[in-house]
């Protein structure tokens, strides 16, 4: 290979990695498939997110309004919600998003996956005029007799331990200013998917066969169900599995 063309092909490798990793100056926005220049929420981000109402006396005004805002009473299934949850998520250029929690040390689930967009005109509620980028992404879990945390301790349970016994899809909605890209102010609300895994075993109880789809043969979950392929519910409603709802502020990890 000729060196100038060598140098190109590197440079060009360089200037994907950087675009991908939201490194580039202008970070590229994800619309339905179209990317334009304008700030996004492309990059890495860490921040603490904790439970709805915000504390009075130990939070901003501005997180007791934005709790009201959002779930107005912020109703949760006791027991479910850790009293804090630092976090670690990462929006695509191509619309995808991951995250990391430090839920994945006491109670093990794996990394979460799924995907985000600019959002408007979607039934999300709106916050002093920001723009709003919105996501979901879920998990696998483990049992919850896996470690604890305060009000809510390790079980007794004789099994699970080991295995595979649950899933949480959340929505994660966060706002933006576009003259000051690097910062967010979000919620979360994380609803669990009714279990369709043997509690003994961990292995998945799935549709059996039928003859119609050989795609779907002893593959398809018999609890599948919209909260795991299709659009959430509106807001967080209990009685569908949402275990409440997470304030935070997330920044944005520079680059050094």
């Amino acid at each position: 290979m000729k060196r100038s063309h060598f140098v190109l092909s590197s440079v060009l490798v360089v200037g994907v990695i950087l675009a991908i990793a939201g490194f580039a100056e202008e970070k590229p926005l994800f619309r339905g498939g179209v990317i334009s220049s304008a700030p996004s929420a492309v990059g890495s981000w860490f921040g603490i997110a904790r439970p709805c109402p915000a504390d009075p006396a130990s939070d901003s005004p501005t997180h007791v309004a934005f709790c009201q805002a959002v779930c107005g009473l912020c109703a949760s299934i006791p027991g479910t919600l850790p009293p804090e949850v630092p976090m670690m998520p990462i929006f695509m250029s191509d619309g995808t998003v991951a995250a990391e929690d430090a839920g994945e040390i006491g109670r093990f689930h794996t990394s979460a996956h799924g995907h985000w967009e600019a959002s408007s005109e979607d039934g999300l509620p709106d916050w002093m005029g920001l723009a709003r980028t919105k996501a979901t992404f879920f998990w696998l879990g483990s049992s919850y007799n896996q470690g604890g945390f305060p009000g809510n301790p390790v079980s007794a349970e004789p099994y699970g331990t080991c295995c595979f016994t649950n899933t949480v899809r959340p929505r994660f909605v966060a706002y933006f200013d576009p003259a000051n890209p690097n910062e967010m102010i979000g919620f979360i609300q994380p609803y669990a998917v009714p279990a369709f895994t043997d509690p003994k075993t961990g292995l998945a109880i799935v549709v059996p066969y039928n003859g119609t789809n050989t795609l779907e043969g002893n593959h398809i979950p018999v609890a599948q169900n919209d909260l795991l392929a299709g659009p959430l519910p509106a807001g967080c409603q209990n009685n569908l599995g949402c275990l409440g709802t997470y304030h935070f502020v997330i920044r944005r990890i520079q680059p050094n």
